[in-house]
C-alpha cells in the first residue's frame, strides 16, 4: 500500500467543459438525372467533429487526472514538487481546451464551465490523500463533495443546454467519479489492475461525449 506524507495545498485543476463547436466542413451533395438531394456527411459534419473532439478531450482528462494524482502520491502528497506542478499544468491545459470548445458554442458559459470543472479536481485529490492515510472522515467528505458536484454540474449544463436533463448529466458525472475512484483505490493498494481500471474510466468518456455533443447539436441545430 502506498504511503503519503502531509499534503500541503491543492493545486490540481481540470476542466471538462463542453467548449463549443469545431471547424465546419461543407456537406457534399449528390445529383442524378432525375433529382437533386442534399446528403448529410455524418463523418465530416460539424456534429461528428464536435463529438470526436469532445471524446478525445474527455479521455485525455481521465488519463491526465490519473497521472497527476499518481505523481502526487509518488511525491508523498507534496503538491509543490516540479513533477506534480508539471502534471497539474498539463491537466489544466486540458480543462481550458474543453472550456474553449464549449465557449465556441456558448461564449457566456465558457468561464462558468471552466470554474465549475476546475473545482471538482481537488475532490479527487482529497479522496486519494484520505484513502492513503486511512482517514475515513476525509474519504466520506471527498465522496460527498463529488456527489454534490455531480448535482451542481448537471444543473449548470441544463441551464445552458435545456435539451440535456440535469439528472442525466449528473448520472454521467457520478459514473466518471466512481470509475476514477476505483482506479485510485487500486493505485494506492499497489494493485496492477490500476491500469485496466484507468482505461475503463477513460472508456466511459465516449458515451459522455456522445450525450453532451448530442444535446449541444440539438440546441444549436448542428448536423
Amino acid at each position: 500500500m502506498r504511503k503519503i506524507t502531509a499534503l500541503t495545498g491543492l493545486g490540481l485543476a481540470a476542466a471538462l467543459a463542453l467548449s463549443g463547436c469545431s471547424a465546419a466542413t461543407d456537406s457534399p451533395t449528390t445529383t442524378d438525372d432525375t433529382n437533386s438531394s442534399a446528403v448529410v456527411d455524418t463523418v465530416n459534419s460539424d456534429g461528428s467533429t464536435l463529438r470526436a473532439t469532445l471524446t478525445a478531450l474527455l479521455a485525455d482528462h481521465v488519463y491526465l487526472a490519473g497521472a497527476a494524482i499518481d505523481q502526487a502520491l509518488a511525491d508523498g502528497g507534496d503538491l509543490t514538487t516540479e513533477d506534480v506542478a508539471g502534471a497539474v499544468e498539463t491537466l489544466d491545459t486540458n480543462s481550458v481546451e474543453i472550456a474553449a470548445l464549449i465557449g465556441s458554442a456558448y461564449p457566456d458559459a465558457e468561464q462558468p464551465f471552466l470554474d465549475s470543472w476546475r473545482s471538482h479536481i481537488p475532490f479527487f485529490v482529497n479522496y486519494a490523500v484520505a484513502k492513503a492515510t486511512d482517514d475515513q472522515a476525509g474519504i466520506d467528505q471527498a465522496m460527498s463533495d463529488l456527489g454534490g458536484y455531480a448535482v451542481s454540474f448537471g444543473q449548470l449544463i441544463n441551464s445552458v443546454v435545456p435539451e440535456l436533463p440535469a439528472e442525466a448529466v449528473q448520472t454521467e458525472l457520478e459514473m466518471h467519479a466512481s470509475s476514477l475512484v476505483a482506479a485510485i483505490d487500486a493505485n494506492i493498494a499497489g494493485d496492477p489492475a490500476y491500469f485496466a481500471l484507468l482505461k475503463e474510466a477513460a472508456g466511459h468518456m465516449p458515451m459522455t461525449a456522445t450525450a453532451l455533443a448530442g444535446g449541444i447539436a440539438a440546441n444549436k441545430g448542428i448536423q
